[in-house]
């Protein structure tokens, strides 16, 4: 017959952006200090599909908000405004909760408490493929069953 197509049934593919909305997703906390900073990882994060938990610049305000509140992962930086967060480090890794240690330290310093060796490390400055790669890569250790043989997590991304 002229005139008449014949198409085959439409097959609807779902991109990964749009299963995102279909799953729930993973609260990120993001412990930084440098308002720049923080604002290009919240962008970041939130585009990669993760939810933002909070945004904390202080060791005490991450504290306190750990005492009421959990996430599934965390990003950190080594030092905020009021110091050194290891304390924070160390209640994110007694509640299970895995942590990107984000600092322009390296992992190596003498400075650095072995607390912050639990987590991955990821260097600053880093891409935005990275920043994802990272966080996505602490939140799937938080299932897996057995724990590493070599508990330092070093990461290159």
């Amino acid at each position: 017959c002229a005139g008449i197509r014949r198409s085959r049934p439409r097959q609807v593919i779902l991109e990964p952006q749009h299963m995102q909305s279909m799953q729930p997703r993973s609260r990120v906390l993001i412990l930084e200090d440098e308002p720049i900073i923080a604002l290009d990882v919240e962008g970041i994060l939130t585009d990669a599909g993760f939810e933002l938990a909070g945004t904390l610049a202080t060791c005490a305000s991450a504290m306190e908000w750990l005492k009421a509140n959990q996430g599934d992962v965390a990003l950190l930086d080594v030092d905020l405004q009021d110091g050194s967060c290891e304390l924070d480090a160390q209640r994110l890794h007694d509640m299970g909760i895995p942590f990107v240690v984000f600092s322009g330290s390296e992992p190596t310093e003498s400075a650095i408490d072995p607390v912050f060796l639990k987590g991955t490390w990821l260097g600053k400055p880093a891409t935005s493929v990275k920043i994802v790669a990272a966080v996505t890569k602490a939140l799937s250790s938080r299932f897996l069953q057995e724990p590493s043989a070599d508990p330092v997590q070093h990461t290159a991304f």
